[in-house]
């Protein structure tokens, strides 16, 4: 009553995409016919191939339905959890609704499901056990996967008393009420079972739904096994089947109601962020104002004094050549940062990465030499540029750096340096931020809202930003696409 072989086909499936459903069709034909359960010269060949790769089609067909649904339509009812929930549903209702029109187009010479009510139970025994399958297996598959590959640590949550007395208290009595109302001669009534898997599921999300899909399953399959009639078994099946749909949909909703608050809180941060920014950016430009025109005058009359000081001391000169140069970088500093509050930033056009790599660099650097840290750079072609507004891509690279720098902060001292390195592929640059990090899973290590924000940015400007995780290492890989611009 419940197929093992679903769940692991849906967990396939959901972690490495509906693309392998063709592989996955193969491979069940392949096994079983190593297994000897399927003859490919059998009069009925085609309709049993059919009969096997039918799940896996029905599953893949489900997921990328959904899938495409989510993508066009950004609705709550359709995030990822809510996707879950629906798929492992749909999956085994299509699955089961494929049976009767494949027998009907390729009939076979002795149908699988018999014919009128022992069709019926059929179908509703193949429904009922893909849905446990899935829904008791797929979850359990995907958390260890995701511990094996590091994702998640292991770690069981704290046990807090008052959750498992409430949600052990609502699957004894639904359970215990079910089974006296059966007894009672009143049938399978999924009504109590269906409450309390309903409020476990809304209480607890997919993780309290699935305890309570389990317990409920241990209890009452075996007993459907027993020596009742068809009538009885159908009707157990069928209560069960809504239970389980209702409790897992009802955890899902949970989880995405939680989502989407997640969501809207980042949304949140994110539009704070933007104000603060703005109001920053009013304000620098009221400084850089006021700063302008005595830096002006103060570089004029430090060429000056250079021009002056040619025919004095070597001394004397060094410290005029070098006043002279001062003088001169801080007065690009202060053309690029009146440039970043002026309107033209708001038309992008060609900006050399060299230019944005030493902008981001200034940035940064005064929390650099207070956290002790050291920014590793090679130097930048200058004839590479980007098509791009230059304000808010610095801003994008300048995050992936204090990102970078968050993380340096929790490893010892003597490993805080970092590399940002640029190399050009193809008709793409790529900038790579590498940063020591103390743990893959730490906070700090490219999972805040400056991180969002560039990456918002990035993909605004047709570029890419991806995260690889090494042994002690995190790189962020910013690419774009390369103009053929000239300086």
């Amino acid at each position: 009553m419940w197929y093992p072989a679903a769940g692991l086909r849906f967990a396939v499936l959901w972690r490495w995409g509906p693309r392998l459903t063709l592989w996955l069709m193969a491979v069940e034909l392949g096994v079983d016919a190593a297994l000897g359960q399927f003859n490919f010269t059998g009069p009925d060949a085609l309709h049993d191939m059919l009969g096997i790769a039918r799940p896996a089609l029905t599953c893949g067909l489900v997921l990328t339905l959904l899938q495409r649904l989510a993508a066009r339509l950004n609705k709550p009812n359709l995030l990822p959890p809510m996707i879950f929930g629906l798929a492992a549903v749909g999956a085994p209702i299509l699955n089961a609704l494929m049976v009767q029109p494949i027998q009907w187009i390729l009939p076979r010479t002795q149908p699988t499901f018999g014919h009128g009510i022992d069709l019926v139970i059929a179908l509703n025994s193949l429904v009922v056990g893909d849905m446990l399958g899935i829904l008791v297996l797929a979850p359990f598959l995907l958390s260890l996967g995701e511990v094996m590959e590091g994702k998640v640590a292991l770690a069981l949550p704290p046990l807090k008393v008052w959750p498992l007395l409430e949600g052990g208290g609502a699957l004894v009595v639904g359970t215990l009420a079910v089974w006296l109302l059966w007894h009672a001669g009143m049938g399978v009534q999924p009504a109590p079972g269906l409450l309390a898997g309903a409020w476990i599921g809304l209480r607890f999300g997919r993780v309290g739904a699935w305890l309570a899909i389990f317990v409920q399953m241990a209890m009452l399959l075996p007993y459907s096994a027993e020596a009742v009639t068809y009538t009885q078994r159908l009707s157990l099946h069928l209560g069960l089947a809504s239970t389980v749909i209702v409790t897992w949909l009802a955890g899902s909703y949970c989880d995405a109601q939680i989502w989407a608050q997640a969501s809207l809180d980042r949304r949140n941060r994110m539009l704070f962020q933007a104000e603060r920014l703005k109001t920053l950016r009013a304000m620098s430009v009221a400084v850089i104002h006021e700063i302008s025109q005595p830096l002006s005058t103060l570089a004029i009359e430090a060429r000056h004094l250079k021009d002056a000081c040619g025919d004095a001391s070597s001394e004397v000169a060094a410290s005029a050549e070098l006043v002279d140069r001062k003088a001169r970088e801080l007065s690009d500093m202060v053309r690029r940062l009146r440039r970043f509050g002026g309107r033209d930033v708001d038309e992008p056009s060609p900006v050399p990465v060299a230019q944005l790599v030493q902008t981001a660099r200034q940035i940064v650097a005064p929390e650099l030499r207070e956290m002790g840290a050291f920014l590793h750079t090679a130097p930048v072609a200058e004839e590479i540029f980007v098509q791009a507004q230059e304000v808010e891509l610095t801003q994008a690279l300048v995050n992936l750096l204090r990102n970078a720098m968050a993380a340096h902060a929790q490893v010892a001292p003597a490993q805080t340096d970092m590399r940002l390195d640029v190399r050009v592929e193809g008709d793409q640059v790529c900038l790579e931020v590498t940063n020591a990090v103390a743990s893959l899973h730490a906070p700090g290590n490219g999972m805040g809202v400056g991180l969002a924000i560039a990456r918002t940015i990035i993909e605004a400007h047709g570029g890419r930003l991806s995260r690889t995780g090494l042994p002690g290492q995190v790189r962020f890989h910013l690419v774009l696409p390369i103009v053929g611009a000239s300086a």
